[in-house]
């Protein structure tokens, strides 16, 4: 069954969507669907998924009405942001959120590293990215979506929640095994393509970020969180 979401839902018992919404087109045009066809829609206000049956079908409007309710888990109380060096290429800024969509969300924070590269992102390019959070909640089955930023620099002194980087060296970093996780509200800190710079990492140790040495090799920009979170999952 199709997911959409449509911010505007309110729990209509008809909904009635005109030809110049993007869903009419999508529903129309490239997945044809026919009179009693069942669609999923859902707002981020809630943790339900609203089931629709298709009414009628014009040139001007898609009738739609209700069926059902779908409960889903309520996962508020766990937050995990992310917080990304802006890496190298438009596509891996599209990736990571695609991929950490699917697989958790809370926010994602992309700053500018030292070692970052001058990348811009447009207006246009950040609706775009928006545009792909949204289709990777339909397609996932979630319910929230994330907020995103970037910033030009990390403002380390108000932080908060517990915050976590990674680092190849060893010393005084701790495991992923290590960590005694009693609160599901964590900023994790991620490299850019030359890993962090000493001054970034004397700021980490500086405000009490925990150290974590993931492996003895080196993980790409767009690696390291999926490795993270593959453990973090195991836990909860």
């Amino acid at each position: 069954m199709q997911r959409f979401h449509f911010p505007t839902l309110n729990n209509q018992k008809l909904l009635v969507i005109p030809n110049n919404n993007e869903i009419y087109h999508q529903l129309t045009k490239v997945l044809r669907i026919k009179i009693w066809d069942e669609i999923i829609f859902f707002d981020w206000n809630n943790y339900v998924d609203l089931v629709y049956k298709i009414e009628n079908i014009d040139n001007k409007n898609l009738t739609l009405k209700y069926k059902e309710k779908i409960d889903k888990i309520n996962n508020s109380k766990i937050n995990i942001n992310l917080y990304q060096s802006i890496p190298n290429k438009q596509e891996k800024v599209e990736l990571i959120l695609q991929k950490w969509v699917e697989v958790w969300y809370s926010s994602f924070i992309f700053f500018k590293s030292d070692r970052s590269q001058n990348l811009k992102i447009s207006e246009n390019k950040i609706e775009r990215l928006k545009k792909i959070i949204i289709e990777a909640v339909e397609q996932s089955g979630r319910n929230i979506v994330p907020e995103i930023q970037f910033l030009e620099k990390i403002d380390y002194k108000n932080i908060m929640w517990n915050n976590i980087y990674f680092h190849t060296d060893k010393t005084k970093a701790k495991k992923l095994k290590d960590l005694e996780i009693t609160n599901w509200k964590i900023n994790i800190f991620i490299w850019p393509e030359w890993g962090f710079s000493d001054t970034e990492i004397t700021n980490f140790d500086k405000f009490w970020f925990t150290k974590i040495n993931l492996w003895d090799y080196i993980l790409r920009t767009e690696t390291a969180w999926i490795v993270v979170w593959f453990y973090l999952m195991q836990n909860m």
